[in-house]
């Protein structure tokens, strides 16, 4: 019987106590509606219940209450497909039978397959632009385009030291190309490139076709050394393989951003996700004066008449000093004498074009006859700061300065 009492008094406690709690929750639900009601102005209230202060909470208590709803709203009638579609109609496929030789003076022959982006068209001519390295030591070019057409191409120029070159087709021989499945490329400033950007790669990866990769950009402004010098690059985790050198970068608006150059791999096969693109802001200047060079005899090449030296990121960073070509002297009589070139003033542009080291420099002013007038940018000390100051430079050639 004891047990059966100690049962029945238990239960009872645990029923009082029930309804103890829940009239405490229909309170506190009261006052809460009460201060919600009066949040929303509502006349119907009483003054008083109005400006009551809401009963404390029990202490440990928690309020769960339900998130503000997302605001959705469409996207634009825009998918990779479609950007897809419309880019791709400004990508080629390049194969050039090449001759090279290699380090140990041996010749070897073979094939560079590589993409191109069609820039620019007139009357008579179709341009494209591509790496340096997919067309170096070309004998024949064959440029593929969208319709499956292959058409013959000649080289219009090419610049090792920024890895640029500029093919060109005549109107005649593009006769036999569908002219609506080809299209000029639309270019975007590079310059406004964020990080975290999605960007797309088009090109003839390992020489399959036309392939498409996505990712995202991971940096912009990257110093890469090449074999021909540093190169500043868009760097991104799009896959970026053989074959992809020298197409399309794009952003989500279809618009070029870059122009896949290069990849880490090889001896580096741990590391995935790091391709680059030169940003086609920097490309344009160097593929228009590639575009109206005329050819001249190597001995009329242009001189600036200094003595050099690079402004590595270690000087950089020690000193202070932006990247680009210390002028230790100036030869006299030579053009940059004759223009106001200093020692101590660090040149950081041929005619808009960024130079990042010696090699860069001279690759500039050689591609100029002699005679040519043309535009350095220096960063010059003045005794407090340095400024960036444009000097006008009229090239002559080598032979007339004293050394």
């Amino acid at each position: 019987m004891k047990v059966l009492r100690s049962i029945a008094l238990f239960l009872c406690f645990v029923l009082v106590a029930t309804l103890a709690g829940y009239f405490m929750i229909r309170f506190l639900e009261d006052s809460g509606e009460s201060v919600s009601e009066r949040g929303k102005g509502n006349s119907t209230r009483s003054s008083v219940t109005a400006t009551a202060t809401p009963t404390p909470l029990i202490s440990g208590s928690v309020i769960l209450k339900k998130t503000d709803e997302v605001n959705i709203g469409l996207l634009e009638d825009t998918t990779i497909s479609n950007l897809v579609d419309y880019a791709l109609a400004s990508v080629v496929q390049i194969n050039a039978e090449v001759t090279r030789t290699d380090a140990w003076g041996r010749i070897q022959q073979g094939t560079s397959m590589g993409s191109g982006i069609i820039l620019d068209t007139d009357e008579t001519t179709l341009y494209i632009a591509t790496n340096h390295h997919v067309i170096d030591g070309a004998s024949e070019i064959t440029v593929t385009f969208p319709d499956g057409t292959d058409v013959t191409a000649e080289l219009r120029g090419s610049d090792a030291a920024g890895d640029l070159a500029i093919l060109m087709i005549s109107s005649e021989a593009m006769k036999n190309v569908d002219a609506s499945s080809y299209r000029i490329a639309t270019l975007a400033d590079s310059t406004q490139v964020e990080v975290g950007e999605m960007v797309i790669a088009l090109g003839n990866a390992l020489g399959y076709g036309t392939s498409v990769t996505v990712g995202f950009v991971s940096a912009v402004d990257r110093i890469v050394q090449t074999e021909d010098g540093e190169l500043l690059l868009i760097q991104t985790d799009a896959a970026i393989n053989p074959g992809n050198s020298g197409g399309a970068l794009i952003n989500t608006k279809g618009e070029v951003i870059g122009i896949n150059s290069l990849k880490y791999s090889e001896n580096y096969s741990k590391i995935e996700g790091m391709g680059f693109a030169i940003p086609i802001t920097q490309a344009i200047p160097i593929l228009n004066e590639l575009k109206q060079l005329k050819s001249f005899p190597e001995e009329e090449a242009g001189y600036l008449g200094v003595y050099i030296a690079t402004v590595t990121t270690n000087i950089s960073e020690s000193f202070g000093w932006p990247r680009g070509v210390y002028v230790s002297s100036v030869a006299e009589g030579g053009a940059a004498a004759e223009a106001g070139i200093l020692p101590g003033d660090i040149i950081l542009s041929v005619n808009g074009i960024r130079v990042l080291d010696t090699t860069q420099l001279i690759t500039r002013v050689t591609s100029y006859q002699a005679g040519t007038e043309i535009t350095l940018v220096v960063s010059r000390d003045d005794g407090t700061e340095r400024k960036e100051i444009s000097i006008p430079v009229t090239l002559t050639v080598k032979s007339e300065i004293q050394e």
